[in-house]
């Protein structure tokens, strides 16, 4: 891809991506899928992207489960026939693993259209299960997989038992982190959040969703403050509601400025502005004297696309490009440099691009250490990424003519 060139636009993946990512981020879920055998490429897509993925694992059952239950059941032929009986048995063997502690059901949408009754075989095991049993109102058709995401954690917000006055001070609960996979990348997201909002003297008793399961979701009751990050909105004024916590609705902690502004705004929904105003001056001017040198030698000056089918990663992506002296297509860059492309694959992109790894699905690198991205920790993480990526770049390339 030359200067002159546009570039490609990122893949919009659809609604039952998003259900999967939720479903693989609690450590005690099922999903009972009422739809075509072909529920499974989605599984696997994730499986790929996680390698600690807990939808297919090699050993044990399947967290994902088809009501066809056979790979030859023709399409046509399972909307035609009285399948009630058999899709209730699925869910009474679900609902009695031992380790199944959240139960979830959804369907495509033209199962829905036939009047399949799913929502209420699911809530009849809910009330006669011992698991969390609700169902996800389907959008497979046009919804995508951020809205199934938030969809799934709307339902648990719903559904999940959630006790009033049993709120503790200076607790917190954050609800709406996007934890795509259970690797390195989001322990480090996690921890850095835990620490950040530690600092303003916060403890934090749930995020949603995280790797945890029933009672980690069931633990926000503890919380006096619901921060409200933008994967799932409509969950955490559900939990703010239901617990009577107060709600602080904040954009992703990505780079300097943003990271800041979430402290900030914490700090002042927490009566802690001043403790914020402090951390967030130390905070940042240790970050920019870390990685001045790399920006200023390495990464500034450069042109930069960014391919993301979420619009909050991209927003904060735009931002920390500003902060680094990386240019958008509408600003002269030195045509002399590769550019930089934060995309999740690099199938499309010639030698002449940088490319750095971002987003979902993200095939290509799996940490092994923690490496998070946001915070200051995460500002750091990522000038070091991106230095590097453009190092091995140019080394492994002739210069452009």
């Amino acid at each position: 891809m030359t200067t002159t060139e546009a570039p490609c636009e990122a893949v919009r993946l659809p609604f039952l991506n998003g259900v999967y990512i939720a479903i693989d981020a609690l450590a005690d879920a099922y999903l009972i899928v009422d739809g075509p055998y072909c529920v499974f490429t989605k599984a696997e897509m994730q499986y790929c992207h996680n390698l600690r993925s807990r939808l297919l694992p090699p050993i044990g059952h399947r967290r994902v489960v088809h009501t066809g239950q056979v790979q030859d059941r023709e399409e046509v032929k399972s909307l035609s026939t009285d399948r009630t009986t058999q899709v209730d048995g699925i869910f009474a063997g679900v609902c009695a693993q031992p380790d199944a502690g959240i139960v979830l059901s959804t369907t495509f949408d033209f199962h829905e259209l036939v009047g399949f009754p799913l929502k209420e075989i699911t809530r009849r095991h809910a009330r006669s299960s011992g698991p969390l049993v609700c169902h996800v109102p389907s959008r497979s058709l046009g919804g995508t997989w951020l809205e199934g995401y938030a969809r799934t954690c709307e339902a648990l917000a719903r559904s999940v038992t959630l006790r009033p006055g049993r709120r503790k001070k200076n607790s917190a609960a954050v609800v709406g982190y996007l934890f795509d996979r259970d690797e390195p990348d989001h322990a480090g997201n996690l921890r850095e959040l835990r620490r950040l909002l530690g600092g303003l003297g916060l403890r934090v008793e749930s995020i949603w969703l995280s790797g945890g399961g029933r009672a980690e979701l069931e633990a926000a009751e503890r919380a006096d403050l619901v921060i409200s990050l933008p994967y799932a909105r409509e969950a955490a004024r559900t939990v703010a509601k239901r617990t009577g916590a107060k709600l602080c609705e904040v954009e992703l902690p990505l780079g300097l400025s943003a990271t800041e502004r979430f402290l900030l705004k914490v700090a002042s929904a927490a009566g802690r502005r001043k403790q914020a105003g402090v951390l967030a001056g130390s905070e940042s001017r240790d970050a920019v004297r870390d990685t001045q040198a790399h920006a200023l030698r390495i990464i500034a000056g450069r042109g930069a696309d960014i391919l993301q089918d979420d619009p909050h990663l991209d927003a904060r992506l735009r931002e920390l490009c500003s902060e680094l002296g990386l240019l958008s297509d509408l600003e002269p860059s030195d045509d002399t440099k590769r550019r930089v492309c934060f995309a999740p694959t690099a199938e499309s992109f010639g030698p002449e691009v940088v490319h750095v790894p971002m987003g979902y699905p993200n095939y290509i690198e799996h940490p092994v250490s923690e490496r998070p991205f946001l915070g200051y920790t995460g500002f750091r993480h990522m000038v070091d990424r991106v230095a590097a990526a453009i190092l091995r770049s140019e080394a492994s390339q002739p210069p452009r003519s």
